[in-house]
């Protein structure tokens, strides 16, 4: 009777522009950037983020009954895990655009939000990429506080990528 070794967190790729997994992942995450990607992805694929296609806004934790959903949240948390990382983050055109998508995608709440229009808007009016306005999308705009922490962190990550 074999028995199965225990399953191991996935680990990421090494940072690698010839690896393919590298470049698949640094391709996807690098599109997260783009808040009408974000809204393609909301429209397109809602069972993956959680959004209930009745679009009855009382039917919270969603999320929780769909595998599928709950396997992308755990994807999306993985990327956050290692891209948010100086090693990684260097490969990132747009680091504090992408490195903050990921962190909103962290929320639940966000991911169901992102099919509305006024929130994709605000995340394109403001500048997701940084500076005062990416503030103003998680602290106002988009309903999403997280404070000034992940700002800071996302700063400190990209600064140090030389």
């Amino acid at each position: 009777m074999d028995q199965q070794p225990p399953v191991q967190p996935q680990q990421p790729p090494p940072p690698s522009l010839t690896n393919p997994r590298f470049t698949l992942e640094l391709e996807f995450v690098s599109s997260l950037a783009n808040p009408y990607y974000l809204s393609h992805l909301a429209v397109t694929y809602p069972n993956l983020l959680g959004i209930s296609k009745s679009g009855d806004d009382g039917n919270t934790g969603n999320e929780a009954s769909d595998p599928e959903a709950q396997a992308f949240a755990a994807y999306l948390a993985y990327l956050y895990s290692y891209w948010k990382t100086p090693e990684y983050a260097q490969f990132l055109t747009h680091p504090g655009a992408t490195l903050r998508a990921l962190r909103l995608l962290q929320e639940e709440a966000f991911r169901r939000d992102i099919i509305r229009p006024q929130v994709i808007e605000a995340l394109a009016g403001t500048g997701l990429d940084g500076g005062q306005g990416g503030q103003n999308v998680e602290a106002g705009n988009t309903g999403h506080n997280e404070g000034n922490q992940g700002t800071q962190e996302d700063k400190e990550n990209t600064t140090s990528k030389t």
